[in-house]
């Protein structure tokens, strides 16, 4: 039954889901967990070796493949895609920087997305929310549960919040929805306890050359630890219906050690590796999949068997330099796909298997959920939901977003600049970078 619902009420949509056969309401709670730049070209040998225990049992109860993305393979726009299930033409996050004409560069924030996401669409709906660390969340959204930003770490590592390394006052706007919230994310934050029994692969930096920063890769795994402590808790209190977890680190560690994976003859320079020192950056890359695949157990201990939990990537990673230290890339269409694991009700092998599109997993989501997905959005319910057409809306945007009181507008959160020096230093800008204006779509 296929049903345009812009004018229905709540009960009209449970009436086309009970004409369905199925309940008119999900069987349980989502777990959509991002992790950046993971590709089965690691995980997929680490599958099958056994090293990936979380990741190995989602795919057993359920489904695991490619996730199709699409060019260029910059994240925020991606992400903004799997939030939203619009190319980047519709929901305007073009690429990680807007360039004035005298070179300034300005970080996209949340309110240049002219599209609801999916906490906007879920909350609207009157279930509970929880996004964590999700990409281009400042300023924050007024949602019916709580947002912790983007910005959240860098502010951390910066100083404290609202205050610059030289303890002078910034003008910042909330980095956490509801402020109450604060107080307890400033205590996990300093919280230092281990997550997981892996320790941190780069605590001996003499086993590496210089140039990969293994300090700064620490740092990344001090921060995914912080991100899946953050979400354990808020998840643990709230129990929300839809939890969204972001965890960057796998794509950040990627930049600096991927030629550990890679033949020499792949590179036209000489590295000047040591035999151990490559081997060391390889087993550093894989005790980060493992680390990361401990941090999934962590979050996904906390649902049940009646729960949809998805885990997906942006996109790949591949050979190349850029500064002439960052060994691994994602320009060509070697990198295009990134991953997606995902078990619970309704979810089964298709027969005929199709790539799944980073535009596909928010029209999942919500067609699990008995949520009418937009016809306006780019994306559709994956192959592997076995459930029958939902009821369609004309457009989940016909409404503004609304903005948190504490997070203004336009009101910057004081840690822009760190944020675009970081980028930076991982090659985004070491050239004038593409817009993003040009979008070649989801399967090219």
């Amino acid at each position: 039954m296929h049903s345009r619902c812009s004018a229905l009420s709540a009960l009209a949509l449970s009436l086309v889901w009970v004409g369905c056969g199925i309940g008119s309401t999900p069987p349980g709670r989502v777990l959509l967990i991002g992790i950046d730049g993971a590709t089965l070209r690691i995980a997929g040998p680490m599958l099958a070796r056994g090293e990936l225990p979380a990741l190995r049992e989602i795919a057993r109860a359920g489904v695991h493949g490619p996730l199709r993305s699409h060019f260029p393979l910059t994240s925020p726009r991606i992400w903004a895609s799997i939030a939203t299930g619009k190319l980047p033409a519709k929901h305007g996050i073009l690429n990680f920087a807007k360039v004035d004409p005298d070179g300034t560069r300005h970080l996209f924030l949340s309110s240049d997305r002219n599209a609801h996401a999916l906490w906007n669409i879920v909350s609207d709906a009157g279930y509970k929310v929880a996004v964590v660390n999700w990409w281009t969340t400042y300023p924050l959204e007024r949602v019916n549960g709580v947002i912790v930003s983007d910005h959240l770490l860098p502010m951390e590592q910066r100083g404290r919040r609202g205050l610059a390394n030289d303890e002078t006052e910034v003008p910042s706007g909330g980095i956490v929805f509801p402020p109450e919230w604060s107080r307890r994310i400033d205590e996990l934050v300093a919280a230092d306890e281990p997550l997981t029994g892996i320790d941190d692969p780069f605590a001996d930096p003499s086993r590496f050359p210089e140039w990969i920063l293994p300090e700064k890769l620490s740092q990344r795994f001090r921060n995914d630890q912080t991100v899946a402590r953050i979400a354990r808790a808020i998840d643990r209190t709230e129990h929300p219906d839809l939890l969204m977890v972001f965890l960057p680190g796998i794509d950040r560690v990627s930049h600096r050690l991927w030629s550990g994976i890679e033949p020499d003859a792949a590179y036209k320079a000489d590295l000047g590796l040591t035999p151990a020192q490559k081997a060391a950056m390889r087993d550093a890359l894989h005790t980060y999949y493992r680390f990361t695949d401990a941090l999934i157990a962590t979050l996904v201990s906390g649902f049940g068997p009646d729960d949809l939990v998805l885990v997906v990537s942006d996109h790949g990673f591949e050979a190349g330099i850029k500064l002439m230290v960052l060994t691994g890339v994602h320009d060509s269409p070697a990198a295009l796909d990134g991953v997606v694991f995902a078990r619970g009700p309704d979810v089964t092998a298709p027969a005929l298997p199709r790539v799944m599109s980073v535009n596909d997993v928010t029209p999942t989501i919500l067609r699990w959920m008995r949520l009418p997905v937009g016809e306006d959005m780019d994306g559709h319910p994956a192959a592997f939901l076995d459930l029958p057409t939902g009821p369609m809306v004309a457009t989940h945007d016909a409404t503004p977003i609304q903005f948190a009181e504490s997070a203004g507008s336009q009101v910057p959160s004081g840690v822009e600049p760190a944020i675009l020096d970081q980028l930076q230093s991982l090659g985004y800008f070491a050239e004038d970078e593409r817009d993003g204006r040009v979008d070649h779509g989801p399967n090219p």
